[in-house]
């Protein structure tokens, strides 16, 4: 039996540290999103890091998350769904989460409109979250009156000229981006290799700060 994870919190090189989900019962895929989909293969695929998944899951729809207050209280940025995708449930305790926290930026992408909504709609300081949009979105996720992120963006996709778009992500694997992909304005520089990670760029957690 699966005891729970030494830590909650999940380490990688580039978001530094996050909250990782399941795929299962989370996430609402395009057809891009889970061809392109890094946590159906590799570490975040591994049967330790699936279990870890779903207990982080239940943990954050529970009544007492004092624990993970206790490890996000240093951090400078938590991102947000790192695998996954949020669910409803998660909401409540993310706004404790951020209130507890006060010092660290929580921040992160869903490609649920509705969560994306409830999540923001506090304007709390230091938690927000981006509808992340790709060429294969259904009409009404381009609807969200917010700030969007474009991905995966395959080599032959063309990104629409929408101001709400903040950062786009070439469809990449292990540091490696699809051949024949161009570079567009708003790509994540991380992706790129040209900042080491999201600590170097900050980008879609301080959009909002003006």
């Amino acid at each position: 039996m699966y005891k729970g994870p030494t830590t909650i919190l999940s380490e990688n090189r580039k978001t530094n540290c996050s909250i990782d989900l399941p795929i299962a019962g989370h996430c609402r895929p395009t057809a891009n999103c889970s061809r392109a989909c890094y946590a159906k293969r590799g570490p975040q695929s591994w049967p330790l890091s699936s279990r870890k998944h779903v207990w982080t899951s239940q943990y954050l729809a529970s009544q007492n998350i004092t624990r993970l207050c206790h490890e996000c209280h240093t951090r400078t940025a938590v991102r947000l769904s790192g695998s996954g995708d949020l669910l409803p449930a998660h909401i409540p305790n993310l706004i404790r989460l951020a209130t507890a926290c006060p010092h660290t930026i929580f921040w992160g992408m869903t490609r649920k409109v509705e969560i994306a909504t409830a999540v923001n709609k506090p304007q709390l300081p230091n938690l927000r979250i981006l509808v992340t949009v790709d060429a294969t979105s259904p009409a009404k996720t381009w609807d969200y009156n917010g700030t969007l992120c474009y991905g995966p963006r395959h080599p032959a996709d063309t990104v629409p000229n929408d101001p709400r778009i903040l950062t786009v992500f070439p469809a990449h694997y292990i540091g490696r981006i699809q051949k024949g992909t161009l570079h567009h304005p708003k790509d994540c520089p991380a992706v790129w290799h040209r900042v080491k990670g999201c600590a170097a760029c900050k980008r879609c957690y301080t959009w909002w700060k003006g």
